[in-house]
Protein backbone atom coordinates (compact mmCIF):
# COMPACT_ATOMS: atom_id res chain seq x y z
CA UNK A 1 0.00 0.00 0.00
CA UNK A 2 1.54 3.25 -0.95
CA UNK A 3 0.59 6.56 0.47
CA UNK A 4 0.61 9.55 -1.45
CA UNK A 5 2.62 12.94 0.29
CA UNK A 6 2.25 11.56 3.85
CA UNK A 7 2.78 8.18 6.21
CA UNK A 8 0.01 5.36 7.04
CA UNK A 9 1.23 4.56 10.64
CA UNK A 10 -0.31 2.33 13.86
CA UNK A 11 -2.98 5.70 14.47
CA UNK A 12 -4.53 4.53 11.59
CA UNK A 13 -5.61 1.26 13.30
CA UNK A 14 -9.01 0.62 13.91
CA UNK A 15 -8.78 -1.66 16.94
CA UNK A 16 -7.75 1.27 18.79
CA UNK A 17 -11.01 3.37 18.42
CA UNK A 18 -13.92 4.03 20.24
CA UNK A 19 -17.42 4.25 19.08
CA UNK A 20 -16.88 2.66 15.44
CA UNK A 21 -18.62 -0.73 16.65
CA UNK A 22 -21.95 0.01 15.05
CA UNK A 23 -21.03 1.46 11.96
CA UNK A 24 -18.80 -1.54 11.43
CA UNK A 25 -21.49 -3.90 12.02
CA UNK A 26 -24.05 -1.96 9.46
CA UNK A 27 -20.56 -1.84 7.06
CA UNK A 28 -19.65 -4.79 7.41
CA UNK A 29 -23.44 -6.86 6.52
CA UNK A 30 -23.39 -4.39 3.44
CA UNK A 31 -20.17 -5.31 2.32
CA UNK A 32 -20.88 -9.04 2.56
CA UNK A 33 -24.21 -8.88 0.85
CA UNK A 34 -22.40 -8.32 -2.09
CA UNK A 35 -24.83 -4.34 -1.76
CA UNK A 36 -21.54 -2.39 -1.47
CA UNK A 37 -21.35 0.73 -3.48
CA UNK A 38 -17.80 0.91 -5.56
CA UNK A 39 -17.45 4.56 -4.12
CA UNK A 40 -18.23 5.35 -0.62
CA UNK A 41 -18.08 8.43 1.06
CA UNK A 42 -17.74 8.22 5.01
CA UNK A 43 -18.52 12.08 6.51
CA UNK A 44 -19.02 13.24 9.60
CA UNK A 45 -17.56 15.59 12.75
CA UNK A 46 -13.79 16.11 12.75
CA UNK A 47 -11.79 13.12 15.02
CA UNK A 48 -14.82 10.89 15.19
CA UNK A 49 -12.73 8.11 13.26
CA UNK A 50 -13.80 8.09 10.21
CA UNK A 51 -9.79 7.77 8.59
CA UNK A 52 -9.67 4.33 11.14
CA UNK A 53 -13.08 3.12 9.28
CA UNK A 54 -12.02 3.93 6.29
CA UNK A 55 -8.61 1.51 6.67
CA UNK A 56 -11.14 -0.93 8.11
CA UNK A 57 -13.11 -1.17 5.28
CA UNK A 58 -9.78 -1.47 3.25
CA UNK A 59 -8.98 -4.51 5.65
CA UNK A 60 -12.34 -5.77 5.46
CA UNK A 61 -11.98 -5.93 1.51
CA UNK A 62 -8.64 -7.62 2.01
CA UNK A 63 -8.95 -10.01 5.16
CA UNK A 64 -8.12 -13.43 4.55
CA UNK A 65 -9.56 -14.59 7.67
CA UNK A 66 -12.47 -12.31 8.30
CA UNK A 67 -14.23 -13.32 11.47
CA UNK A 68 -17.42 -11.55 10.49
CA UNK A 69 -19.52 -8.84 9.43
CA UNK A 70 -17.40 -6.55 11.71
CA UNK A 71 -14.37 -7.76 12.26
CA UNK A 72 -11.40 -7.96 9.53
CA UNK A 73 -9.15 -10.52 11.71
CA UNK A 74 -5.91 -8.11 12.08
CA UNK A 75 -3.54 -10.80 11.51
CA UNK A 76 -3.63 -12.22 8.63
CA UNK A 77 -1.42 -11.03 5.92
CA UNK A 78 -3.29 -8.84 4.55
CA UNK A 79 -4.45 -7.32 7.48
CA UNK A 80 -1.22 -6.93 8.28
CA UNK A 81 0.47 -5.83 5.26
CA UNK A 82 -3.17 -2.65 5.86
CA UNK A 83 -1.64 -1.93 9.38
CA UNK A 84 1.88 -1.22 7.74
CA UNK A 85 0.71 0.34 5.24
CA UNK A 86 3.04 -1.77 2.20
CA UNK A 87 -0.25 -3.83 0.77
CA UNK A 88 0.59 -3.55 -2.93
CA UNK A 89 -3.52 -3.41 -3.86
CA UNK A 90 -4.30 0.06 -2.01
CA UNK A 91 -3.32 3.80 -2.37
CA UNK A 92 -3.75 6.23 -0.31
CA UNK A 93 -4.38 10.04 -0.68
CA UNK A 94 -3.80 12.25 2.29
CA UNK A 95 -2.91 15.68 2.30
CA UNK A 96 -0.11 16.90 4.65
CA UNK A 97 -0.53 20.27 3.36
CA UNK A 98 -3.77 22.35 2.71
CA UNK A 99 -4.63 20.71 -0.76
CA UNK A 100 -4.81 17.51 -2.61
CA UNK A 101 -3.62 18.17 -6.01
CA UNK A 102 -3.90 16.94 -9.38
CA UNK A 103 -0.88 14.98 -9.10
CA UNK A 104 -1.76 12.89 -6.32
CA UNK A 105 -5.41 12.04 -8.17
CA UNK A 106 -3.43 10.90 -11.07
CA UNK A 107 -1.26 8.83 -9.19
CA UNK A 108 -4.21 7.04 -7.75
CA UNK A 109 -5.29 6.96 -11.21
CA UNK A 110 -2.24 4.82 -12.63
CA UNK A 111 -2.62 2.40 -9.28
CA UNK A 112 -6.33 2.00 -10.81
CA UNK A 113 -5.01 0.74 -14.17
CA UNK A 114 -2.95 -1.94 -12.68
CA UNK A 115 -4.12 -5.87 -12.63
CA UNK A 116 -4.21 -7.17 -9.25
CA UNK A 117 -4.12 -10.85 -8.64
CA UNK A 118 -6.91 -10.44 -5.73
CA UNK A 119 -9.32 -8.89 -8.12
CA UNK A 120 -9.69 -5.56 -6.09
CA UNK A 121 -8.03 -2.10 -6.78
CA UNK A 122 -8.62 0.46 -3.73
CA UNK A 123 -8.23 3.95 -3.52
CA UNK A 124 -8.60 5.94 -0.62
CA UNK A 125 -8.78 10.02 -0.60
CA UNK A 126 -8.88 11.46 3.13
CA UNK A 127 -10.05 14.81 4.06
CA UNK A 128 -11.58 14.84 0.02
CA UNK A 129 -12.90 18.06 0.33
CA UNK A 130 -9.06 19.35 -0.11
CA UNK A 131 -9.09 18.37 -3.43
CA UNK A 132 -8.17 21.15 -6.16
CA UNK A 133 -10.66 22.33 -8.82
CA UNK A 134 -8.64 20.64 -11.36
CA UNK A 135 -7.94 17.47 -8.70
CA UNK A 136 -11.57 16.96 -8.66
CA UNK A 137 -12.18 17.25 -12.68
CA UNK A 138 -9.34 14.38 -13.13
CA UNK A 139 -11.15 12.62 -10.03
CA UNK A 140 -14.51 12.53 -11.64
CA UNK A 141 -12.63 10.51 -14.74
CA UNK A 142 -12.67 7.56 -12.26
CA UNK A 143 -15.81 8.23 -10.13
CA UNK A 144 -17.91 8.46 -13.19
CA UNK A 145 -17.13 4.88 -14.27
CA UNK A 146 -15.28 2.96 -11.92
CA UNK A 147 -13.74 -0.53 -13.57
CA UNK A 148 -15.44 -4.03 -11.84
CA UNK A 149 -12.21 -3.85 -9.83
CA UNK A 150 -11.88 -0.38 -8.58
CA UNK A 151 -13.04 0.66 -4.98
CA UNK A 152 -12.55 4.09 -3.94
CA UNK A 153 -12.83 5.36 -0.32
CA UNK A 154 -12.94 9.01 0.02
CA UNK A 155 -13.34 10.84 3.93
CA UNK A 156 -14.93 14.21 4.92
CA UNK A 157 -15.72 16.15 7.89
CA UNK A 158 -17.00 18.89 5.64
CA UNK A 159 -18.54 17.20 2.85
CA UNK A 160 -20.93 20.24 1.64
CA UNK A 161 -17.40 21.50 0.58
CA UNK A 162 -17.24 18.93 -2.22
CA UNK A 163 -18.82 19.58 -5.78
CA UNK A 164 -22.27 17.75 -6.20
CA UNK A 165 -20.86 16.18 -8.80
CA UNK A 166 -18.02 13.91 -6.68
CA UNK A 167 -21.04 13.93 -3.77
CA UNK A 168 -23.62 12.31 -6.21
CA UNK A 169 -21.68 10.00 -7.41
CA UNK A 170 -20.65 8.61 -3.85
CA UNK A 171 -22.58 6.08 -1.57
CA UNK A 172 -22.74 9.14 1.38
CA UNK A 173 -22.37 7.03 5.10
CA UNK A 174 -22.60 9.23 7.96
CA UNK A 175 -20.31 8.50 10.85
CA UNK A 176 -21.96 9.11 14.06
CA UNK A 177 -20.10 10.48 17.25
CA UNK A 178 -19.67 7.85 20.27
CA UNK A 179 -22.40 8.44 22.44
CA UNK A 180 -21.21 11.14 25.39
CA UNK A 181 -20.86 8.60 28.74
CA UNK A 182 -18.51 6.28 26.52
CA UNK A 183 -16.22 9.44 25.32
CA UNK A 184 -16.05 10.41 29.19
CA UNK A 185 -15.11 6.32 30.34
CA UNK A 186 -12.01 6.59 27.63
CA UNK A 187 -11.20 9.61 28.53
CA UNK A 188 -10.55 8.94 32.41
CA UNK A 189 -8.87 6.23 31.02
CA UNK A 190 -6.23 7.50 28.76
CA UNK A 191 -5.61 10.35 30.95
CA UNK A 192 -4.68 7.85 33.85
CA UNK A 193 -2.59 5.52 31.19
CA UNK A 194 -0.37 8.60 29.95
CA UNK A 195 0.38 9.45 33.96
CA UNK A 196 -1.61 12.71 34.19
CA UNK A 197 -3.47 13.74 36.86
CA UNK A 198 -7.35 12.74 35.97
CA UNK A 199 -9.53 15.81 35.90
CA UNK A 200 -12.86 16.60 37.39
CA UNK A 201 -15.86 15.10 35.97
CA UNK A 202 -17.24 18.57 35.36
CA UNK A 203 -13.94 19.62 34.01
CA UNK A 204 -13.84 16.32 31.73
CA UNK A 205 -17.89 17.31 30.19
CA UNK A 206 -17.08 20.62 29.80
CA UNK A 207 -13.43 19.35 27.63
CA UNK A 208 -15.37 16.40 26.35
CA UNK A 209 -18.22 19.11 25.17
CA UNK A 210 -15.72 21.78 24.20
CA UNK A 211 -14.13 19.39 21.58
CA UNK A 212 -17.63 17.85 20.57
CA UNK A 213 -17.31 15.04 22.25
CA UNK A 214 -14.42 13.72 19.39
CA UNK A 215 -11.93 11.46 20.19
CA UNK A 216 -9.79 12.23 17.51
CA UNK A 217 -9.38 15.57 18.72
CA UNK A 218 -9.42 15.05 22.20
CA UNK A 219 -6.58 12.74 21.72
CA UNK A 220 -5.34 14.93 19.57
CA UNK A 221 -5.07 17.94 22.34
CA UNK A 222 -3.95 15.29 24.31
CA UNK A 223 -0.42 14.43 22.70
CA UNK A 224 0.01 17.93 21.15
CA UNK A 225 0.24 19.49 24.65
CA UNK A 226 2.16 16.76 26.52
CA UNK A 227 5.28 18.17 25.97
CA UNK A 228 4.02 21.94 26.56
CA UNK A 229 1.65 20.95 30.05
CA UNK A 230 4.94 19.62 31.39
CA UNK A 231 6.45 21.95 31.14
CA UNK A 232 3.41 24.38 32.63
CA UNK A 233 2.87 22.17 34.87
CA UNK A 234 6.60 22.07 36.37
CA UNK A 235 6.47 25.64 36.73
CA UNK A 236 3.13 25.55 38.27
CA UNK A 237 4.06 22.58 40.89
CA UNK A 238 6.57 25.10 41.74
CA UNK A 239 4.38 28.48 41.60
CA UNK A 240 2.33 26.15 44.38
CA UNK A 241 5.32 24.77 46.64
CA UNK A 242 8.14 27.71 46.38
CA UNK A 243 9.64 28.15 49.75
CA UNK A 244 10.81 32.18 48.74
CA UNK A 245 9.05 34.92 47.06
CA UNK A 246 11.60 34.87 44.27
CA UNK A 247 11.03 31.81 43.17
CA UNK A 248 7.13 32.28 42.68
CA UNK A 249 7.84 35.55 40.62
CA UNK A 250 10.33 33.13 38.45
CA UNK A 251 7.69 30.49 37.48
CA UNK A 252 4.88 33.58 37.35
CA UNK A 253 7.87 34.58 34.90
CA UNK A 254 8.22 31.26 33.04
CA UNK A 255 4.77 30.86 32.71
CA UNK A 256 3.83 33.89 30.52
CA UNK A 257 6.91 34.60 28.93
CA UNK A 258 8.54 31.03 28.23
CA UNK A 259 5.68 29.19 27.94
CA UNK A 260 3.34 31.94 26.35
CA UNK A 261 0.28 30.78 28.83
CA UNK A 262 -2.79 32.28 28.59
CA UNK A 263 -4.59 32.96 31.66
CA UNK A 264 -7.36 30.70 31.57
CA UNK A 265 -4.53 27.95 30.50
CA UNK A 266 -2.87 29.04 34.02
CA UNK A 267 -6.00 28.61 36.00
CA UNK A 268 -6.97 25.27 34.71
CA UNK A 269 -3.12 23.91 35.18
CA UNK A 270 -3.38 25.01 39.30
CA UNK A 271 -6.44 23.36 39.40
CA UNK A 272 -4.92 20.45 37.78
CA UNK A 273 -1.81 20.51 40.19
CA UNK A 274 -4.38 21.50 43.37
CA UNK A 275 -6.58 18.47 42.62
CA UNK A 276 -3.39 16.18 42.05
CA UNK A 277 -1.33 17.45 45.45
CA UNK A 278 -4.88 17.02 47.31
CA UNK A 279 -5.10 13.33 46.11
CA UNK A 280 -1.52 12.61 47.20
CA UNK A 281 -2.50 14.34 50.83
CA UNK A 282 -5.57 12.37 51.08
CA UNK A 283 -3.40 9.03 50.06
CA UNK A 284 -0.86 9.62 52.91
CA UNK A 285 -3.14 11.04 55.53
CA UNK A 286 -3.14 7.74 56.92
CA UNK A 287 0.63 7.86 57.63
CA UNK A 288 1.62 11.29 58.47
CA UNK A 289 -1.76 13.39 58.35
CA UNK A 290 -2.88 15.63 56.12
CA UNK A 291 -1.38 19.00 56.50
CA UNK A 292 -4.20 21.85 57.80
CA UNK A 293 -1.87 24.33 56.81
CA UNK A 294 -1.90 23.27 52.77
CA UNK A 295 -5.10 22.62 52.81
CA UNK A 296 -5.88 26.04 54.13
CA UNK A 297 -3.45 27.49 51.63
CA UNK A 298 -5.36 25.29 48.57
CA UNK A 299 -8.39 26.53 49.74
CA UNK A 300 -7.75 29.95 49.53
CA UNK A 301 -6.38 29.78 46.15
CA UNK A 302 -9.35 28.02 45.05
CA UNK A 303 -11.20 31.10 45.65
CA UNK A 304 -8.97 32.98 44.19
CA UNK A 305 -9.04 31.23 40.90
CA UNK A 306 -12.95 32.18 40.88
CA UNK A 307 -12.72 35.46 41.70
CA UNK A 308 -10.74 35.80 38.54
CA UNK A 309 -12.67 33.79 36.24
CA UNK A 310 -15.60 36.18 37.56
CA UNK A 311 -13.14 39.09 36.74
CA UNK A 312 -13.08 37.88 33.10
CA UNK A 313 -16.46 36.88 32.80
CA UNK A 314 -17.27 40.60 34.08
CA UNK A 315 -14.68 41.95 32.01
CA UNK A 316 -13.58 44.55 34.54
CA UNK A 317 -9.77 44.32 33.98
CA UNK A 318 -7.39 43.15 31.52
CA UNK A 319 -5.88 40.01 33.30
CA UNK A 320 -2.23 40.03 33.00
CA UNK A 321 -0.65 35.98 32.84
CA UNK A 322 1.74 36.93 34.72
CA UNK A 323 0.34 38.90 37.80
CA UNK A 324 -2.47 36.41 38.23
CA UNK A 325 0.44 33.27 38.20
CA UNK A 326 2.15 35.45 40.62
CA UNK A 327 -1.31 35.86 42.94
CA UNK A 328 -2.36 32.73 43.11
CA UNK A 329 0.99 31.71 44.38
CA UNK A 330 1.50 34.53 46.84
CA UNK A 331 -1.79 33.76 47.96
CA UNK A 332 -0.82 30.22 49.96
CA UNK A 333 3.05 31.36 50.18
CA UNK A 334 1.90 34.24 52.67
CA UNK A 335 -0.47 32.25 54.64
Amino acid sequence: MESVKTKMNSNLDWRQVIGLDESMAELGRVMDGGRMHPIILLEGLQGVGKRHLGVWMVARMLCQQALGPASPCGNCGSCREVLRGIHPDVRIVDPEGDSIKTADIESLQEHFTMMSPDGLRIGVIMNAERMTIEAVNRALKTLEEPTEQVRVILTSSRPLLLPATIRGRCLRWGVKPPAKELVLSWLRDTLKNTGQAPETEEQLSQWAMRLRHSPGLLAREIEDSSDHRSGVLGDIHQLLTAAKPQEITRAAANLARVHKAKVPEILSAVEWELNRINRQDLTQSAHRGQSETEAFKRSNRRRLIREIRQQAILGKVTLNAQLVAESIGLCGWEN
